[in-house]
């Protein structure tokens, strides 16, 4: 099987339930189908089989309807936000040679200002007004396979050279029925779709409703600076289950918002992305007592999450866990001598299976560093994904996230976990978020941070948990941290603020 045969099984199955919602708009599976067609029209009559297609677009109802467009042509996407910078677009596009771009009208202008080699620039409009070729697109679709790329995301941040991750059908699929299987969705769920759709975490709400029947309501960004506006909307779709990013649910934490409105229909309420404050989580716990909390953690080159964590109903966490292994997976801890680390011992978190990514675009010797031969099996082929991840197995049987092994320094002789300074410093009174960062040209740590707490009420609520060594040396208060995209903390920005 592959992607194909979900879109398929929709339009066979529930044709004329509403599949998407956008805005006032939405879409039926029939309808994505018969759209997805006529873009997979215009793409074969302007491209070879296997090529990267490039998508440059605003959230939208057709998106969904694009993707499947290019997956019918037998090419795989590229999708990219529109508010990554200009110069991050134009290396991308140069770097995967894509002869053609597909962008909406809102985008036209700033797509046709790139320096763009290819030449072939069509918009949505384009694409859905295609007469559609039915021979000539399914001349294409068979030659799918189900390790075909189905797609190639991009790195978020705004330096360094782009690491396209490739990802295959198969992956998506398992990753797919992994999560309907794991969490018993139906068709009766709705989703509130938080992450952008360029974003790994929006594949869980674009091809889930394609199994299942189920219905997604893309959610415009600017909701989420309102939360009370937003938990209004939540409410007026019904929506029943949420996959967001962790900093999105800590955002309804900080406004309040709970004293004014509650999500009346919220049933499942699943989180990823970054560590969550357990006072945020004891907080939603605590408004929603009968929700389902679960806690995801995976990187992009395992296919949106490779372990999970249902919370539950204590509102005494200190840690959250990230959990045990989705099936038809293993992740497992190895210690510096690629040695299977003991129990609370830390070390990199590593994953196999079906779930793995490909490997990276155009990278051989990338792809070679972090996608290896499992060292704990010598009688068989078995790749394995170094995440980069520091992780440890506790007592209770769960992995625990411990930071990054690039955010571990060695400081006046120590070695240090930024994260750990980081995790505590979220839980000090009059604190929203923080970020430390390492000064290598002055060698102290420095902490960004954003809320109303004062560098002396921080430095001295560290100090009673954390040696002398782990405590900032310089405190900088920001209004709000800046983010990347997805929703994340741009760690590359606030290194330039200090000139690094």
């Amino acid at each position: 099987m592959n992607i194909i045969d979900l879109i398929e099984n929709a339009n066979k199955n529930f044709p004329d339930r509403q599949a998407y919602k956008f805005h006032e708009e939405s879409m039926t599976f029939r309808e994505v189908y018969d759209t997805a067609y006529s873009v997979a029209t215009k793409i074969c009559l302007n491209s070879q089989e296997n090529s990267p297609i490039v998508l440059i677009l605003n959230k939208n109802i057709y998106v969904p309807s694009i993707y499947l467009g290019v997956a019918l042509s037998n090419c795989f996407y590229v999708a990219l936000s529109t508010e990554m910078p200009k110069s991050r677009i134009e290396e991308i596009v140069e770097f995967t040679q894509a002869k053609l771009i597909i962008t909406d009208g809102e985008s036209l202008d700033m797509v046709k200002s790139l320096k763009f080699k290819g030449g072939g620039i069509f918009t949505i409009a384009d694409c859905i007004n295609q007469e559609k070729d039915v021979s000539l697109v399914e001349s294409r679709r068979k030659n799918i396979i189900d390790t075909n790329p189905l797609y190639v995301l991009f790195t978020s941040g705004s330096t360094g050279t782009p690491k396209g991750v490739v990802t295959s059908h198969g992956a998506v699929l398992d990753y797919v029925e992994t999560f309907v299987k794991t969490f018993q969705i139906s068709k009766d769920e709705i989703f509130g779709n938080q992450a952008p759709l360029d974003y790994i975490a929006g594949i869980r709400d674009i091809y889930i409703p394609m199994l299942v029947g189920c219905k997604t309501v893309f959610l415009q960004k600017n909701l989420f600076s309102t939360p009370k506006i937003l938990f209004e909307k939540l409410n007026q779709e019904k929506v029943s289950t949420i996959c967001w990013v962790s900093p999105a649910l800590a955002l309804c934490c900080h406004f309040g918002v709970f004293d004014e409105v509650k999500p009346l229909y919220l049933k499942k309420i699943f989180f990823t992305g970054s560590v969550l404050d357990c006072e945020c989580l004891n907080k939603w716990k605590e408004e929603l007592p009968n929700a389902l909390f679960v806690n995801h953690y995976g990187p992009t080159e395992i296919t949106a999450s490779c372990t999970f964590y249902i919370v539950d109903n204590s509102l005494n966490y200190k840690k959250i866990p990230i959990g045990k292994a989705f099936a038809n997976r293993k992740v497992f801890v190895l210690d510096e001598n690629n040695k299977l680390a003991k129990e609370n011992q830390v070390g990199e978190i590593c994953v196999t299976g079906r779930c793995l990514a490909s490997g990276y675009y155009k990278n051989p010797q990338k792809t070679k560093e972090c996608f290896v031969q499992n060292p704990l099996n010598d009688c068989f082929p078995e790749l394995m994904y170094k995440t980069g991840d520091l992780g440890y197995l506790g007592d209770d049987g769960n992995l625990y996230f411990a930071g990054r092994l690039d955010n571990q320094i060695k400081y006046m002789g120590h070695k240090i976990e930024l994260g750990d300074i980081e995790g505590l410093a979220n839980s000090c009174k009059g604190i929203n978020e923080t970020c430390c960062i390492y000064d290598t040209k002055n060698s102290v740590l420095v902490l960004f941070y954003s809320g109303e707490a004062s560098a002396r009420e921080i430095s001295i609520f560290l100090r009673e948990s954390l040696p002398s060594f782990m405590i900032p040396r310089k405190f900088i208060s920001l209004e709000s941290l800046p983010k990347l995209y997805n929703g994340k903390i741009d760690r590359q920005s606030l290194k330039a603020q200090l000139g690094l």
